[in-house]
């Protein structure tokens, strides 16, 4: 009896450690297949960076003991409220020093420090500020550039305005900047987020204040480790008081010549995505593409690609607009010149929105936010084998009202299944904040990215960027040589 119980006993100790050792094995093996399917799967890490990356691991566990020490609720807090608590860390002066390649997804009323441009606005005699009630023409808080005794109604100094009641400049400030100050405010953010780009519209058009505008832009883009632009630019005539109207040629004469100026003491570049609206027609939109080519033919080396802009639940759909899209091969004969679509799509929280859908049938090289895409795996795999890259704003989704708790935004999934991915400040400028180290900072921490996947992020930015085959290896070294010496002083700060 006690011989068989003992068999019993060993026979039953071998079948339950095989079974644990094939469960075991299973899982390694899942996680394995998962890992192999993730968007950063071929990227290796040197001795240096796999060290780093255990102390990139650390600050991050760090950030959120230290948040509960202070009884602050990371997961349910707006990027506004959490700012003040990111700025205080570690993790983001490392951030800040981290090289960043490109920024891919930006707009050309959001660029700039909103404080500088009342600072600047305020400097010019001619510039006046609306104070009346929004109405057809203008809204409150609008401002634009007049001669002396020819602002319209309602119009009145800035500077005279500021000098007169100090306050009126945070309030002024307010009105061109669009946060979420907390996760459950109710407000239509696209009207708001609109009224933002028109109150700043008229100034962009003064070309004295226009390029003192980019040089700035470009300045604080460098300071934070941004090696090349692209910006998705809307054409108008630039003017002034003592030559009337410049063509819209003029408009990109005057970014080279601060490019060139930028480039003698820092390495960055610039292209230009020529951009239209989706409210518009079909007929509007050949006109569109039309400028577009000229442009490009004039200029091939910094217009690379067309978009179109509005918020997707009011504008046309990439469907409708097929017309045009059909136009562009017979353009291109015409020109002797491509222009490739950079489409804005999915930027919507809608499984009715097909817009993504749409944008994966078209030759389009990379899609602006793509935030339903997950709602269409069949779009999704035509986006993996056609090798294009999605924009992803962490902190304008937000902004926006798509995403609450970042660690539920859909790049997440699109990440882990191999979607290739870019990460973009889209208006830093309107929701309060400069450059690209606030973005990193909340997709490190919420949504636990290892050094393989920043890596891979920062390399996207260039390698999918519309930089020519001539630009874009010389771009490339630069930012392998800038990364390894990043990994050796943060591994040196850090230890």
């Amino acid at each position: 009896m006690k011989y068989r119980f003992v068999l019993f006993l060993g026979i039953s100790l071998l079948l339950f450690g095989c079974k644990k050792t094939s469960d075991q094995n299973g899982g390694a093996k899942a996680a394995f297949e998962n890992d192999s399917l993730s968007f950063e799967a071929g990227v290796k890490l040197s001795e240096d960076e796999i060290a780093f990356d255990k102390k990139l691991a650390r600050l991050r566990k760090q950030i959120v003991e230290k948040a509960g020490e202070q009884s602050l609720d990371l997961n349910n807090k707006s990027f506004e409220e959490i700012k003040p608590f990111a700025e205080s860390g570690k993790l983001y002066e490392i951030l800040k020093r981290m090289p960043k390649g490109g920024l891919l997804h930006s707009h050309s009323g959001g660029l700039t420090d909103i404080k500088w441009v009342i600072e600047t606005a305020k400097k010019y005699e001619e510039c006046y500020v609306f104070l009346q009630s929004d109405g057809k023409d203008y809204i409150f808080g609008q401002l634009a550039f007049f001669k002396n005794g020819t602002a319209p109604q309602g119009f009145v100094s800035l500077r005279r305005k500021i000098l007169e009641e100090p306050p009126f400049e945070n309030k002024l400030y307010e009105l061109l900047t669009l946060k979420r100050k907390t996760l459950c405010a109710q407000v239509n953010y696209w009207i708001e987020f609109e009224k933002r780009f028109r109150r700043i519209g008229l100034l962009l058009s003064y070309r004295p204040f226009f390029t003192a505008y980019y040089k700035k832009a470009m300045y604080d883009l460098t300071e934070d480790n941004i090696q090349h632009l692209e910006i998705r630019f809307f054409f108008g005539n630039l003017y002034d008081f003592q030559h009337g109207e410049y063509g819209a040629e003029t408009a990109i004469t005057d970014l080279e010549e601060i490019l060139k100026e930028v480039q003698k003491t820092k390495q960055f570049s610039l292209k230009i995505i020529y951009t239209s609206f989706k409210f518009l027609d079909n007929k509007q939109i050949e006109e569109q593409l039309e400028k577009a080519f000229q442009l490009k033919k004039k200029f091939p080396e910094i217009i690379s690609g067309f978009d179109l802009v509005a918020d997707e639940a009011s504008g046309n759909s990439i469907s409708y607009f097929q017309e045009s899209w059909s136009a562009l091969s017979a353009l291109s004969k015409k020109y002797g010149a491509e222009m490739p679509l950079f489409l804005h799509a999915g930027e919507s929280n809608s499984v009715f929105n097909k817009n993504i859908e749409d944008v994966s049938l078209l030759n389009n090289r990379r899609v602006g936010h793509g935030l339903n895409l997950i709602y269409f795996p069949q779009a999704m795999n035509r986006i993996k084998q056609q090798n294009e890259l999605v924009e992803v704003s962490p902190i304008s989704n937000q902004t926006l009202g798509y995403v609450s708790d970042m660690r539920n935004h859909p790049a997440r999934v699109l990440l882990r299944s191999g979607v290739q991915c870019s990460v973009n400040s889209d208006d830093p400028g309107v929701f309060g904040y400069e450059g690209l180290s606030y973005d990193f900072w909340m997709i490190v921490v919420y949504w636990e990215l290892d050094l393989k996947a920043l890596k891979k992020l920062v390399f996207n930015s260039l390698n999918y960027s519309s930089l020519n085959e001539n630009e874009k290896q010389p771009a490339l070294d630069y930012l392998e040589k800038e990364w390894l010496l990043f990994i050796e002083q943060a591994n040196q700060k850090l230890d």
